[in-house]
């Protein structure tokens, strides 16, 4: 069951978004009539299968792909908030593959409540439904953005759950990280280009978000990434070597 901040979030996304349609024209090699039809009538339910399928489509299978998310929003994020998407992390998502920013201000306003919330709450939940890295890279794919993410886990109150997150995201990742792999970040987004600002965020504000791990050196490798890589491998054989 959502809670009442997410179900607010919600309910404003079917206020705004909710009996739009769009043309009833796509692949006819990947969908059928009736499941395209159904695009053209309002409020019509698709279902988890199909919402789910539509909402990560290429663009090119619609005749206005921007149309076709719009009218998924309410029906799909419902879908997600519930915890009913056993394959949550599926990417890229309709939203990364359109400019909602460009939208009316509403639209745009509705769209970051939820994925405001969503995270927030994620972040917040010793167990959330789906786990913290894969909505992180979800979120970051949908506003295209490290900013609107990063701010949220930045302003959390130090020594709490967020942390916890944050030092299992970390520990998971570091070794991706201190080799400069861009494919930390979600696969269709300019990872070379997105990545320093992902380092730089994690040197700034998870180092010092780190001790009291379990791994004493995490903070420390994290620590290393404000280095150029010819130096960062050295002082990180070092720091290997000073633990024993």
């Amino acid at each position: 069951m959502a809670s009442p901040a997410l179900a607010s979030a919600l309910r404003r996304v079917d206020a705004v978004f909710g009996g739009m349609t769009a043309p009833a024209e796509g692949c006819l090699h990947c969908y059928d009539t009736e499941e395209l039809a159904l695009l053209a009538v309002p409020r019509a339910p698709l279902g988890d299968d199909l919402v789910r399928q539509f909402f990560h489509e290429v663009p090119s299978h619609f005749d206005d792909h921007p149309a076709v998310v719009q009218r998924l929003l309410p029906e799909f994020l419902a879908f997600v908030a519930a915890g009913r998407f056993s394959g949550m992390g599926y990417m890229p998502t309709g939203l990364g593959r359109v400019d909602w920013r460009d939208w009316p201000s509403e639209q745009v306003e509705a769209i970051e409540g939820f994925l405001d919330v969503w995270w927030r709450e994620t972040l917040a939940a010793p167990d959330p439904p789906y786990g913290v890295g894969t909505v992180w890279e979800l979120c970051v794919d949908m506003h295209r953005s490290l900013a609107p993410v990063h701010d949220v886990w930045a302003a959390a109150p130090r020594g709490g759950t967020e942390d916890r997150h944050l030092g299992d995201w970390v520990a998971y990742r570091i070794d991706e990280l201190l080799q400069d792999d861009p494919f930390v970040l979600p696969w269709d987004m300019d990872g070379a280009a997105l990545l320093p600002e992902l380092q730089a965020w994690l040197v700034e504000h998870a180092v010092p978000r780190l001790a009291g791990r379990p791994d004493p050196l995490l903070a420390r490798k994290v620590a290393l990434l404000a280095l150029p890589p010819e130096e960062r491998w050295v002082a990180y054989s070092e720091l290997v070597a000073s633990a024993g």
